[in-house]
């Protein structure tokens, strides 16, 4: 069983046809072939959406419409520009047209401003191991795609405010949220901000930096499934059953993903800020501002459940051994986390010279 899911055979197959668009993603020459892959992706995902409850269904079919309303403009516009050079036309208005088709198809995809409405809502009514796929695997193709799109430079210009608009929707949305599922949700949207500009800069930081994200989603999602918390409410609640080891766990991802110093998630929002300074300063101002605010609803989360330490239990066998199947995960990811930061502050700066 992954974070609820039951690992049949039917499962394993959907998952590999899902990372083998993703991997045709990465070979793909041409528009056509990038169309095609991540549409393998897409229908590989889709019967793992598609749960056993009727929430799970009804997040299937929305996440269906969605997805198909994004390929269809992106096919419109791939026709659009084989009929232009086909007759050789050359003309700003079908330029226009054509890029606004392929951008507008993408953010669909992505679930970038305006175009947002339904990530919190399929999110909110899919397992932990859908959100995962959401917020990480289902966004590396089309990022991909946008990054060697060969947009003009007015349709950057709109995509990097579009960016922007997505990050401060997802911080402020996220105040509002009583369940983790659409908290995460809008969490998402503002780290698709950041996931978006760096991508447009550069291509090896990005991918870089959605492995450490997903490792970072990983370990909390482990740990709300593990505690089967749905409502922020009730979090000091498991965690005072689970013990104080377990809490650490847990907090200390939420103080990740808001990026808290020195640990992980500190040193990915640094690498983010090292990317984007020199060629977007005055967005990344406006990302740092969302960030401070997605840092506020981390931390209420994190310093509601210190109230619930004065009768947590102490005892580290009983809330971190008893669960034997899960006790060196959650060991190496606390190390990961807690002590991984700086090595990975001194790569980036490597790559970037």
């Amino acid at each position: 069983m992954v974070w609820g899911l039951m690992v049949m055979p039917s499962f394993i197959v959907f998952v590999s046809v899902s990372l083998i668009g993703l991997v045709f993603v990465f070979l793909s020459t041409g528009l056509l072939g990038l169309w095609i892959s991540l549409e393998l992706g897409f229908f590989g995902f889709i019967p793992i959406l598609n749960g056993k409850t009727v929430s799970e269904n009804e997040a299937a079919a929305k996440y269906f419409v969605v997805q198909g309303v994004g390929s269809g403009l992106m096919l419109a516009g791939m026709l659009l520009m084989s009929c232009w050079n086909y007759f050789s036309l050359n003309s700003f208005n079908v330029d226009l047209i054509v890029y606004s088709l392929l951008m507008f198809g993408f953010t669909v995809k992505l679930g970038v401003f305006p175009f947002h409405f339904w990530f919190p809502t399929v999110m909110s009514c899919s397992s932990w191991f859908s959100c995962f796929w959401l917020s990480v695997i289902q966004k590396i193709g089309p990022f991909w795609g946008i990054s060697g799109l060969g947009l003009t430079t007015w349709a950057y210009q709109v995509f990097t405010i579009l960016l922007i608009f997505t990050s401060l929707v997802g911080s402020f949305g996220g105040l509002a949220q009583t369940q983790f599922r659409p908290l995460l949700a809008y969490s998402s949207l503002g780290q698709t901000g950041w996931m978006g500009l760096i991508v447009i800069l550069n291509l090896k930081i990005f991918l870089f930096y959605m492995f450490i994200y997903g490792m970072l989603l990983t370990g909390l999602l482990s740990s709300l499934y593990v505690m089967n918390s749905f409502k922020v409410v009730n979090f000091g609640g498991f965690l005072e059953s689970k013990g104080i080891f377990f809490w650490l766990f847990s907090g200390s991802f939420f103080m990740s993903l808001s990026g808290v110093p020195p640990l992980l998630g500190c040193s990915l929002k640094l690498m983010g800020v090292m990317v984007i300074i020199n060629n977007f300063p005055l967005f990344l101002s406006l990302l740092i501002l969302s960030s401070m605010v997605s840092l506020y609803f981390y931390l209420s989360i994190f310093i509601s459940s210190v109230v619930c330490l004065t009768d947590c239990n102490m005892n580290f066998y009983n809330s971190v051994f008893s669960n034997k199947g899960i006790f060196f995960f959650i060991i190496f990811f606390m190390l990961i986390n807690w002590f991984g930061g700086l090595p990975l502050f001194l790569m980036c700066g490597s790559m970037l010279i």
